[in-house]
């Protein structure tokens, strides 16, 4: 096929370029994506209930809501939140678990709980997870000028209206989500004074409402040949409209606006968004799942510049642009192309000695990865962060293939052959063990697609990413490499460039390699214990390395939580984060901050209640905001004690998606029935109990908030004939709103209220009476007592129960002998208990990466088992993979990394990559022995002819890997750990695969020799 093809060399030319137009269409075709489109197996519902307590949330909505949903086919993981006036419960499923059947029967689930729900209560709102759904970046937009909450309501109104719907419309972007949003309310605030004086009561108010709001349907009649339809104007559009509602008053007409005062003005606040010191609104914009992200940022940009041109009292700022780690994987890409093509031409120059061959090197890798995106449209992967990582590391591999044909080439013209017979008998020669080498890293990639869960799916795009890659590059290595070196030196002279090359590279490499091969010769039992103390060195200190899921990071950017830890209202908490916001300003970048709730549609993170706040800090650097966050939190904790402050990194998309507890670990306590809540007291009890015995964990109480507590004095409201019924009726008027109808203004609806002026609980229960069964006016305060209480802030439930989380965040190695004794601690005070955090999701992961590596192991040696015919000589081969592990685990300790996902990709990969060198070399010498070659001798020239191909590939992909050492980019930080690991590997793998793995071949050969004697 060689010969065919070389004889061939304009066919061959013109179906390249076809591949590469190919290639380049579909380049500019493929969607673009920070991450592959695939569905999290995860489904959240929230739900509201205006005024209602922790435990009427708990026990009328969350409990029963458990209950239903828990009995869904392959959850696996339920967890529900009640709050004062909001749920939430989060529901995880095994992965692979078809979302949209499971979407199905949860909202069936939900449906038929909805007739035992309070009427106040609105349907659940349901959300489906996908990767498609994390913002891609938010655009912070506020008004230049705050003039007044009315005004800001017409802001949201207009954002809502108009700069969202125009953001919409871009056919890239799928959603915008917005939080800081007021809503309106129609509010009737009486005047107490005239409705006392003529004893008119909110319910009259409410009625005569109510008959002027009423929506009738259209009646048709018949008038001669013509039939009309019939409408009654019978529902109030406007505030003004509902001023001019009469009240019958003993036979005397009033107007509501008589006696009432109405207007538009925002809802009751439950979340504000600042950017910076001013209230703004947040936008998350969430993109089409098949759009180019760079294509859809410029869409945006451009349209942001006309919104400051249209509207030039307002500000937009973007902030958290995800972008940017695609933008690094694009740069990186292209980045080690260019190295890799530079590297290659430099090694072959001084390993080659010649000027031709770096040139088919810069153009074979060009074509591998232009005809691999032709590839990428056929199967259906996006460019995104996870494929071009693989592509990365296939780029190295890419050089290798076309590294190893022309030294392959190179040495059968040096044996006398003619340019042609030395380009077929090269190129045939190392096809077998080419494609046992894509073969071989094809095997230590697939496993990695067996990973549980959401890992498994996004390792599908690397390991296809890189088997494509490499059967590409193998195929342009054996059909293009030969038939681009036959033209290039069809021309027999050496021009000055050669000479030059000749003169100053390297001329001495087979005397050096000759050298150290007989003194590993002649020490051989020393290398052999030398390499099994390395396994056992290599074993005991992987041990003692930390595990953990991902690699620490070093950012400019953090999330500083704060609980206030009291039950403060939602002007205090505005109040304090401007505070904190205007003090601390100036050492940021950036400054924003969510105080209450988060009021995102497709918010899946646990939402914030009233009195806590998220700040979102970005500095510098890195030594900045570690000082702005550590001055930030030493000021809250000093101006307000009881505040809780919890600092988190901010997630990537990549993390986002691996995101588990913070903490390293979690004990959910219970009660023995599972059925109630274990008391507060009981709790902090156990936990300073823990604490005395265990000092140093640093264990975290639960949150609490303070509640007030009316308590109905049975025996007063016999003595005053007082109904119980009227009392609460009378203390919920007076507390709270009173909803009576909704205004249609034509776009929506506002709902309607009556108000009153506000005051404290001890003015409406001094100055509020209640008729009694007399027709006497009681006052309240003769019927209850008031007293204060520290309540759970929340109420946490699993498939167990309601539980009581309690984190620790200082285990230090002896967390399996925490997890006893305080297992065994709370069995004496007859409490259950759960484990979760850090530690168990570490342990998985470690554990699924082992069985990943066995099964790749496995794979490998079948595969060599058949390429080599033999069941004993793959073992040699493996040998390396153990040996090249051992040593990167000391590398791995000496320089502080821990083993994590990034890590262990790196040992995955290194495994691939450095066999491939010893199946080259173990095929050199088993084709010398069959030409009659003596044992020893065949080991050495088979050495001799791999040396400078063995040399050349580990040498440009080491040196490819380097740069990402010292860059202090996201990206670089996130893939130091499997740069070091990669390196370490592949360094000592070259010299196994040079002097170790000859010397077990060695023996093997010697044992078979002794048996057949």
């Amino acid at each position: 096929m060689v010969r065919f093809l070389i004889q061939r060399p304009v066919a061959v030319i013109m179906s390249t370029i076809a591949f590469i137009v190919l290639g380049i269409v579909a380049s500019f075709r493929l969607p673009v994506s920070l991450m592959p489109d695939i569905e999290i197996p995860e489904i959240t519902i929230h739900y509201t209930w205006d005024n209602a307590s922790i435990s009427e949330i708990e026990n009328t909505i969350t409990a029963g809501l458990r209950n239903q949903l828990q009995q869904i086919p392959k959850l696996t993981e339920i967890q529900t939140e009640s709050k004062e006036g909001s749920g939430l419960i989060t529901m995880k499923f095994e992965y692979g678990t078809s979302l949209d059947y499971a979407f199905i029967e949860v909202n069936q689930k939900v449906d038929a709980s909805v007739n035992s729900l309070p009427k106040e209560v609105q349907r659940p709102t349901i959300i489906k997870a996908s990767t498609s759904d994390l913002p891609v970046f938010y655009i912070n937009i506020n008004l230049k000028e705050y003039e007044s909450e009315e005004k800001f309501l017409e802001f949201c109104e207009f954002t809502d209206a108009v700069l969202k719907k125009r953001l919409e419309q871009l056919t890239d972007i799928a959603m915008v989500d917005i939080s800081g949003m007021y809503s309106p309310e129609l509010y009737i605030l009486p005047d107490e004074t005239k409705l006392r004086s003529l004893k008119i009561t909110q319910d009259q108010l409410k009625t005569a409402i109510d008959n002027n709001n009423q929506v009738s349907g259209n009646l048709s009649v018949k008038d001669g040949y013509y039939q009309y339809s019939i409408s009654f104007a019978s529902q109030i559009m406007s505030p003004e409209e509902l001023q001019e509602v009469y009240l019958n008053i003993n036979g005397r007409l009033l107007q509501i606006k008589d006696v009432a005062q109405i207007g538009i003005r925002p809802r009751e606040k439950r979340g504000i968004f600042f950017n910076g010191d001013r209230q703004s609104l947040c936008l998350a914009v969430i993109k089409q799942s098949n759009a180019r992200m760079s294509e859809m940022k410029e869409k945006v940009t451009d349209l942001l510049e006309q919104f400051r041109e249209e509207y030039p009292d307002v500000e937009f700022t973007v902030s958290r642009d995800q972008a940017q780690l695609l933008n690094y994987s694009i740069d990186n890409l292209i980045q080690s192309l260019w190295q890799g093509i530079l590297l290659a031409v430099v090694a072959m120059l001084f390993f080659l000695r010649d000027a031709r061959s770096p040139l088919i090197i810069a153009i074979s890798i060009p074509v591998s990865v232009v005809i691999t995106m032709f590839f990428f449209q056929i199967i259906g992967i996006s460019i995104n962060t996870i494929s071009l990582s693989g592509l990365i590391l296939g780029v190295g591999m890419m050089v290798d293939n076309s590294i190893i044909t022309i030294d392959n080439i190179n040495q059968h013209r040096n044996r006398g052959k003619s340019l042609l017979q030395s380009c077929v008998d090269g190129t045939n020669e190392i096809i077998t063990p080419l494609l046992s080498s894509v073969l071989t890293t094809c095997a230590i990639f697939v496993p990695l697609i067996f990973m549980s869960g959401i890992a498994g799916a996004l390792f599908y795009d690397q390991a296809m990413a890189v088997a494509i890659g490499l059967f590409v590059s193998f195929f342009v290595s054996i059909t293009i490499v030969p038939v681009v070196f036959h033209l290039l030196f069809r021309n027999a002279g050496e021009g000055k460039i050669t000479r030059f090359i000749q003169h100053v590279s390297f001329k001495h490499l087979e005397d050096y390699y000759t050298t150290i091969f007989h003194v590993v010769f002649h020490h051989k039992r020393w290398i052999v214990v030398g390499c099994f103390i390395t396994l056992i060195a290599g074993t005991m200190i992987a041990m003692q390395l930390k595990v953990e899921r991902m690699p620490v990071i070093e950012t400019n950017e953090m999330i500083l939580r704060t609980d206030w830890n009291a039950s403060i209202h939602m002007e205090e908490n505005e109040s304090r984060v401007k505070d904190i916001i205007k003090r601390f300003e100036g050492e940021c970048e950036e400054i924003s901050c969510h105080a209450g709730e988060k009021l995102f549609f497709l918010n899946r993170e646990k939402n914030q209640n009233t009195n806590e706040a998220e700040f979102y800090i970005r500095t510098g650097n890195a030594h900045e905001l570690d000082k702005t966050v550590k001055d930030i939190r030493n000021y809250i904790k000093s101006t307000y004690p009881a505040a809780k402050v919890d600092i988190e990194e901010v997630d990537n998309l990549f993390e986002q998606l691996f995101k588990d507890s913070d903490v390293p670990l979690i004990v959910y306590l219970s009660g023995e029935s599972r059925r109630g809540i274990v008391e507060l007291d009981t709790i902090n009890a156990f936990i300073e109990h823990i604490d005395s015995l265990m000092p140093g964990l640093k264990l975290d109480k639960p949150s609490t908030s303070e509640r007030i507590v009316v308590e109905i004095l049975p025996d007063r409201l016999a003595l005053y004939k007082v109904n119980q019924s009227s009392l609460i009726n009378v203390l919920e008027k007076n507390i709270s709103k009173m909803n009576i109808g909704k205004l249609n203004t034509g776009n929506r609806y506002v709902p309607i209220v009556i108000s009153g002026e506000e005051k404290t609980i001890l003015d409406i229960i001094r100055t509020s009476f209640v008729s009694n069964s007399d027709q006497l006016d009681i006052p309240v305060a003769a019927l209850t007592r008031m007293e204060k209480e520290l309540d759970y802030k929340s109420i946490i439930g699993r498939k167990e129960g309601v539980v009581v989380p309690v984190n620790i965040y200082n285990v230090g190695d002896s967390t399996a002998r925490i997890i006893n004794q305080i297992r065994e601690e709370a069995g004496k005070k007859k409490l259950n208990t759960l484990f979760d955090g850090q530690y168990f999701s570490g342990q998985e992961t470690l554990w699924e990466m082992v069985m990943v590596i066995i099964v790749a192991i496995l794979m490998l040696y079948f595969i060599l088992a058949a390429q080599f015919e033999s069941l004993s000589l793959p073992l040699i081969l493996l040998i390396e993979i153990p040996l090249d592990i051992a040593f990167t685990m000391l590398v791995l300790w000496i320089c502080g990394i821990s083993l994590n996902l990034m890590s262990m990709i790196g040992i995955v990969v290194m495994s691939g990559i450095v066999i491939n060198d010893s199946i080259l070399k173990i095929d050199t010498i088993n084709r010398l022995q069959r030409s009659g070659v003596p044992l020893e001798e065949a080991i050495h020239e088979g050495g001799v002819r791999r040396l400078k191909p063995i040399l050349m590939t580990s040498l440009t992909t080491i040196l490819a890997i380097v740069p990402m050492l010292w860059g202090n980019d996201i990206g670089s930080q996130l893939q130091r750990s499997m740069s070091v690991t990669l390196i370490a590997g592949m360094t000592i793998g070259t010299l196994v695969s040079l002097y170790v793995i000859p010397l077990f071949y060695y023996y093997l050969e010697r044992i078979f020799i002794s048996i057949k004697k």
